[in-house]
């Protein structure tokens, strides 16, 4: 295949809420493109981007997928991501690859919480924004009143581009502002054909371009300057001036569409070429050297290779598949590179451009691109790779969710190979977490669900043919202290032989949320050998791992040591160990010990007339209301709930408003727990405790 240079890219995510027609959309640019034969369906699990065996099951995304299209001599990179919000960490290495995000609104439901979710994740990566409202060929759907309800969320700088010919059944094309020209899918082909526009929608273009004119003229003072001159912009102004101002998020453009009858889609593959950024527009990446120093690196062939990989697919007869995005550099096929996270040696074999679960073979890649390699020996998803470890160099992490709920796994027969299976699967997502527990010696398969984790073990199940259930998860909840403290201990056994002798003061004090652990020592003299410090802090960092009161890790302590004692011949390294750990749990005893439990960030979107119902339903769940907005006939609910509260709160929220809520969770900050609920932790920790 053609191979296209960095100005002749576009990497566009597909993001949004759950059902909006992200990976119908793109299946669509696919076909009207000429890059597949066939239009693919997420009914008909032809999708091209959705190829997972449970994906088509389910006729859900849970993973994103990245499928290129040629298109008026440029080459447009489209990753498609899930909306869901068990599998909404897949979206946050989309927006991590692409250049801008094309949100996509459902036609008639209107934005979703995920919306306004990678509306924000895409403003904090300072990546372009564009909006498509699709599935306007469905009964109820509006384009008026979705855009008048992005507009109400996200200001007045949202404006169409095109305007929708026709409604639901009715649908017949799209109108272009830019072109002032009616676009109509012919029946049965790939193309469009190009009309005046229908007499009714004159006005109404005319002054849906004329707001547009202002917006972009308002987004630079010489396009101001010129518009108050002239009173208007020439048409190579105009242009210019939407591209810069797209660019620059001063003007978020909007298009319709409808994926099955090919409206809008041309169209937007148009704007995309015109307007979306090439990777040559993006400003330079900020690469961390091997001495700790930053440099900007340019996206460019003549930058030093720098390689980041995304998602990683293993697959059942190719293995590990790693797609990539070249963010300087340029590559050819089955040259060597240096993965600077692990160290090691790899070889890019198999280089290829991917479209879903196939792609095609390529002899090299401009800086700027996405592809896939197959076979890498020690990478995963987020590892740098440069070229050689003369020049090692790391990009910066992509941004994913952490797990904010665990379940244990019971294996129903070979614990050691259903171990195995979970860790390759944890390998595709890094969403998931694989860990035994310390106490239990349980295999805690973490995620940011409760279908998330389902869904893994369907995977499981049916990729390896491995069975397992899940037992109720397991709240993170930690420990702390409240105020100062100070104790000492001595330690001195005799066994006859050379014996044990070890003395320490130590003094601790609670740090802010989030400080951690901190250790230090405030002897003079040589009290206690300098050597025999790390000894010390061994032994209380083994108390921080497994708590005092009830088991849990311990965070945000500061440890002092001030004073002590060793002996000439019985202080030895254990001995420091021993004092480290008892004078620890002495002192977290006298200085307040609390339980401190995850609290989540919700958010519900739930009809109007079930508000009264949620607004209850989180009262009894010890939910805190920050805020509610009401738009559209449905209401936004944001509140502060413990994670406890809310471990299967997707059932109670279908049951509340038929299945017509959605909600997002995420991990907000920890707080104390109550104190009747910390007796009962601290109670049920007690038998374990002596079972040990």
């Amino acid at each position: 295949m053609k191979v296209y240079s960095t100005d002749k890219l576009r990497n566009v995510a597909f993001v949004g809420h759950g059902d909006a027609g992200k990976t119908s959309l793109v299946a669509a640019m696919l076909y009207a493109s000429g890059a597949t034969e066939q239009f693919g369906s997420v009914d008909e699990g032809t999708a091209p981007t959705d190829f997972d065996p449970e994906e088509i099951s389910r006729k859900v995304s849970m993973s994103c997928a990245a499928a290129f299209a040629e298109w008026r001599d440029h080459k447009v990179n489209m990753i498609d991501a899930p909306g869901y919000t068990n599998f909404i960490g897949e979206a946050a290495a989309a927006l991590h690859a692409a250049d801008a995000a094309t949100i996509v609104v459902h036609g008639v439901d209107g934005p979703g919480v995920q919306t306004e979710k990678m509306w924000a994740d895409a403003e904090k990566a300072g990546k372009p924004v564009a909006f498509v409202i699709t599935q306007l060929d469905r009964d109820r759907a509006s384009f008026d009143e979705v855009l008048s309800q992005l507009q109400q969320a996200y200001g007045r700088t949202v404006l169409p581009v095109t305007l929708p010919i026709g409604a639901g059944g009715a649908l017949e094309g799209v109108a272009s502002l830019i072109t002032q020209k009616a676009y109509l899918p012919k029946e049965g082909a790939r193309d469009v054909a190009e009309a005046d526009l229908p007499g009714e929608l004159t006005d109404t273009v005319a002054a849906a371009r004329e707001a547009l004119l202002e917006m972009v003229a308002e987004s630079d003072d010489e396009l101001m300057n010129a518009f108050l001159e002239e009173g208007t912009l020439t048409e190579d102004q105009f242009l210019a001036g939407l591209r810069a101002a797209m660019r620059a998020r001063t003007v978020i453009p909007v298009f319709a569409a409808a994926a099955p009858r090919l409206v809008g889609v041309r169209t937007l593959l148009d704007a995309l070429i015109d307007f979306a950024p090439s990777p040559a527009d993006m400003p330079a990446v900020t690469i961390t050297l091997a001495d700790g120093g930053e440099e900007q690196r340019p996206v460019s062939d003549d930058a030093p290779l720098a390689l980041q990989v995304f998602k990683t697919y293993i697959d059942p007869f190719a293995g590990q598949i790693s797609l990539f995005k070249l963010f300087a550099g340029r590559i050819t096929a089955d040259q060597q590179a240096f993965n600077a996270t692990t160290e090691t040696a790899e070889k890019l074999a198999g280089l290829s451009c991917p479209r879903g679960k196939t792609g095609e073979k390529v002899a090299e890649l401009h800086a700027g691109d996405i592809g896939f390699v197959v076979k890498l020996k020690n990478t995963r998803t987020g590892d740098t790779l440069v070229a050689d470890k003369g020049h090692v160099a790391h990009l910066p992490p992509i941004p994913f969710p952490k797990p904010v709920i665990a379940y244990a796994v019971h294996a129903a027969s070979d614990d050691d190979k259903v171990a195995a299976a979970l860790q390759k699967l944890a390998m595709e997502d890094p969403t998931l977490s694989l860990d035994r527990d310390r106490r239990s010696h349980e295999l805690m398969l973490g995620g940011l669900g409760i279908d998330h984790v389902r869904t893994v073990m369907d995977k499981l199940k049916n990729r390896f043919s491995l069975e397992a259930s899940l037992q109720k998860p397991k709240i993170p909840y930690l420990e702390t202290i409240t105020r100062k403290s100070s104790s000492s201990y001595r330690h001195k056994k005799q066994t006859g032989g050379a014996g044990q002798f070890a003395e320490v003061h130590m003094r601790v004090e609670p740090l802010p949320r989030g400080g951690g652990f901190d250790y230090s020592s405030e002897i003079v003299g040589g009290a206690i050998s300098r050597n025999f410090w790390p000894s010390i802090e061994k032994g209380v960092r083994q108390v921080m791992e497994s708590g005092v009161i009830a088991g849990y890790p311990m965070v945000d302590i500061k440890a002092v040591i001030f004073d002590g004692k060793e002996h000439p011949v019985d202080s030895k390294d254990v001995a420091f160990q021993i004092a480290g750990r008892q004078v620890f749990k002495k002192c977290v005893m006298e200085a307040g010990p609390v339980i401190l439990e995850p609290i989540m960030k919700l958010v519900v979107t739930c009809p109007d007339d079930c508000l009264g119902d949620i607004l209850g339903d989180l009262s009894r769940r010890r939910g805190k209301v920050q805020g509610s907005d009401s738009a559209g006939g449905k209401t936004v609910v944001r509140a502060l709930v413990p994670m406890a509260e809310v471990l299967e709160y997707s059932a109670t929220l279908k049951s509340l408003t038929q299945d017509r809520g959605s909600y997002t969770m995420e991990l907000d900050h920890y707080d104390r727990v109550p104190a009747e609920i910390q007796a009962e932790l601290i109670a049920q920790h007690q038998p374990e405790e002596s079972e040990d």
